[in-house]
């Protein structure tokens, strides 16, 4: 009776032992077979990239890839990462779109936040009515200089074509002791402009209303040349036809005049403090305030100022 019972805590230990050993080899192979995500960009510092970079634990820890020395940016299709990895048995799990690009100096040497906020500053107050919704990615285009944590910011530049994209290059100025020094810059970022878009067909002539026209948010990238942004004028008129959908742009609108060219309009002129009022017709279109030539039912060409609508007064 007694052996019989030995004999079961035999067996119940050997059972412990056997469960406690499929459990551990469930935790290796669950540790070994932990997938490495990759990603479509990554900031380095080193040449050598080991499985470790990309997430990988294991004691074996293979060199992944050998990025050149002299580059500032480095693309490699997603399939030689995969490769590598496969000859370890790692499942990939790909987020890259096919390519995985390595930058250096990302965070540069601690001056990136101020370099992106001086960026923004400039930019908005250059065209304040972008919509930028995230801040900007910015990277140096060539090799940082190896004593750039001396480097001051002094100053950002952009073009007037840098307002009209999502991506491009500027200047930042820096101070270096007693020195000026230029380097040039990379960025990316998501930005909208608010501009017009045509409800239904308009042709020539037409004075636009609310119901001719809807505001919509557009990418930079999207833009046509000469789009109108921001806001239009109340007074705005069809120069050339728009199709329904077509965004607004100068090429499209013109400005009316509060009086037009052919009008007949009252001249006044006053001299020696008498007020002479003579029916005239205006020869170009002009606003409040204007110099334009009128002639008279006489036949005389003069140059008279618009004062209102109606009226105009004749200058000597």
């Amino acid at each position: 009776m007694v052996e019989h019972d030995l004999a079961k805590v035999g067996v119940a230990s050997s059972n412990l032992v056997s469960r406690s050993i499929l459990i551990l080899l469930l935790f290796i192979s669950n540790l070994f077979s932990q997938p490495i995500y990759i990603e479509k960009t990554y900031c380095i510092e080193d040449d050598t990239l080991r499985a470790s970079f990309f997430g990988y634990q294991s004691s074996d820890d293979p060199i992944i890839i050998q990025i050149p020395k002299d580059r500032v940016s480095y693309t490699v299709p997603t399939n030689t990462l995969r490769a590598a990895f496969s000859d370890h048995n790692v499942t990939v799990i790909d987020s890259s779109d096919g390519v995985v690009i390595f930058k250096r100096n990302c965070m540069l040497m601690g001056k990136l936040d101020a370099i992106t906020d001086a960026f923004l500053k400039k930019f908005q107050d250059a065209a304040p009515f972008v919509m930028i919704e995230d801040k900007p990615r910015i990277t140096i285009k060539t090799s940082l200089p190896s004593d750039f944590k001396r480097y001051e910011l002094a100053d950002i530049r952009i073009s007037d074509a840098t307002l009209k994209r999502n991506s491009g290059s500027f200047i930042a100025v820096f101070n270096v002791g007693d020195r000026e020094k230029k380097l040039y810059f990379a960025y990316e970022m998501n930005a909208k402009v608010m501009v017009f878009k045509a409800k239904h067909n308009l042709l020539n002539g037409k004075i636009l209303t609310n119901d001719d026209y809807e505001s919509v948010w557009e990418s930079l990238d999207n833009l046509p040349t000469r789009v109108i942004v921001n806001e239009l004028a109340q007074n705005a008129m069809i120069r050339n036809s728009v199709k329904e959908g077509q965004l607004l742009t100068d090429f499209n609108i013109d400005i009316k005049k509060a009086v037009s060219k052919q009008s007949t309009i009252r001249a006044l002129l006053k001299e020696a403090g008498l007020v002479i009022e003579v029916q005239a017709t205006l020869l170009e279109d002009g606003d409040i305030g204007d110099v334009v030539k009128i002639k008279t039912e006489q036949g005389k060409i003069l140059n008279a100022k618009i004062v209102s609508p109606h009226e105009v007064i004749i200058l000597e």
